[in-house]
């Protein structure tokens, strides 16, 4: 297994325009991109945690922006384990993605986990600029071991100060992968996001319930990957909410593996995606 804490073949960091300006993850082709793909991480992980796709879907001629919000990753200097709204979450990855893809191409959004509860909204917030969204194991409807645990941290909020990262992670290292990027990588990884606000927790509340009615009125073709063994997601309730979109612009499959499944199946994962691509925008 590769050393996941260090760079991979084509990856590099941009940054916004200005002092302060948000930096962000690239991984380029060596030709003429077929497309980007945008993608929007989850609450613990950052874009590192994307190298294994990425670097797969480089190779296919995707170019990949990984997008980091503040506070995470990249931008983890200040503000860590907290948003300011739901607004800067939005407008700050909708800046980046509008800095780092290739205007001449087809745009997916791609968000994993938390991140397609953001990806939802960014697609809304692009507009006819987005050409895909992908949804990989979406966190939409939490299973209900996360949903009881998010349900202790809401009681444990009140009468924090907002902005303060004192509430623990209600999703464990090992629901992400129990193999070897467990230790190699996710426990190595002290970029991570071990706890965030009581806001944090707000705003994503809200954008969740929100996130499950916008998708619904989004007209782009949709792809959502599930694992088979995703101890974060409850499974009927995604599938009952993907029943409700048009059966001619969503594409569902599903995996064996574990919540990471850019770590459980990154081969099969990015040459589904890929065929998706293919088969429904073209490049």
């Amino acid at each position: 297994m590769d050393d996941m804490l260090e760079p991979s073949e084509g990856e590099s960091v941009a940054a916004l325009p200005g002092p302060d300006g948000l930096r962000y993850r690239v991984w380029a082709p060596p030709g003429p991109p077929r497309a980007t793909l945008a993608v929007l991480t989850g609450v613990m992980s950052n874009t590192a945690w994307f190298r294994p796709l990425a670097a797969r879907w480089r190779a296919r001629g995707y170019r990949v922006v990984g997008v980091e919000r503040r506070g995470s990753g990249l931008n983890a200097a200040s503000g860590r384990g907290d948003t300011p709204s739901a607004k800067v979450l939005v407008d700050d990855a909708r800046a980046v993605v509008e800095h780092g893809r290739d205007p001449e191409r087809p745009l997916v959004i791609v968000g994993w986990c938390w991140g397609a509860i953001l990806g939802v909204h960014l697609g809304h917030a692009l507009g006819d600029a987005v050409q895909g969204l992908a949804l990989l194991t979406p966190g939409l409807y939490p299973s209900a071991r996360v949903a009881e645990r998010m349900k202790a941290l809401a009681a444990q909020a009140a009468g924090q100060p907002a902005e303060a990262p004192v509430l623990d992670s209600p999703i464990t290292d090992e629901m992400f992968t129990s193999g070897p990027a467990l230790d190699g990588f996710v426990r190595r990884d002290d970029a991570r996001w071990r706890r965030f606000s009581p806001r944090f927790l707000d705003v994503s509340s809200r954008l969740t319930m929100a996130a499950r009615m916008r998708l619904r009125k989004l007209a782009l073709p949709v792809f959502v990957a599930l694992a088979e063994d995703d101890a974060t997601v409850d499974e009927a309730a995604t599938r009952a909410e993907l029943a409700r979109l048009p059966p001619d612009r969503l594409h569902t499959t599903s995996l064996p593996g574990a919540h990471g499944l850019q770590f459980e199946a990154p081969d099969a994962l990015a040459e589904r995606l890929d065929a998706w691509a293919r088969d429904a925008l073209g490049v």
